[in-house]
């Protein structure tokens, strides 16, 4: 029996649900969700700067003073993430113009299942341009599991 997904409160209250931990129905018809712009961009920054802080998540020190920048082209929003002292220091990036090494922008719902681990970059609209060490060390690093 698949596991039903938990409700959470995100940004401004509005109730959202994770992504599902298991196949979704179009998953196993081969096709590719589509999620609302906010919808996504709430679970970006959830990602982001949420489980991107833990403590379990850290990629270790050979990122540091590496900057990586996320941008959602379809809702303004951008993020920072920079490496230092073997830790993330993840932030919103408000006027979405800070320096980055590596830089990777998308539409919201392709940039949040790409984040999310769950469907490579190309097939949903995301480019990565530049450095991807941080970007690598972010996706082998920040994995989250339910359950």
């Amino acid at each position: 029996m698949p596991r039903r997904p938990r409700w959470r409160s995100g940004r401004g209250g509005r109730p959202t649900r994770p992504l599902s931990t298991g196949p979704t129905p179009e998953s196993a018809a081969g096709a590719t969700p589509e999620y609302a712009a906010d919808f996504a961009a709430d679970g970006i920054d959830e990602l982001i700067t949420g489980f991107g802080r833990r403590r379990k998540y850290q990629p270790g020190s050979t990122t540091d003073g590496v900057r990586l920048r996320v941008v959602a082209t379809d809702t303004g929003d951008a993020w920072l993430i920079e490496a230092r002292d073997g830790r993330l220091q993840p932030r919103r990036d408000a006027d979405g113009s800070a320096e980055a090494g590596c830089t990777v922008s998308g539409p919201a719902s392709g940039l949040y299942l790409y984040l999310w681990n769950r469907a490579a970059a190309t097939p949903v609209g995301v480019t990565v341009t530049g450095d991807p060490r941080l970007l690598s060390a972010w996706q082998a690093s920040v994995r989250v599991r339910w359950g």
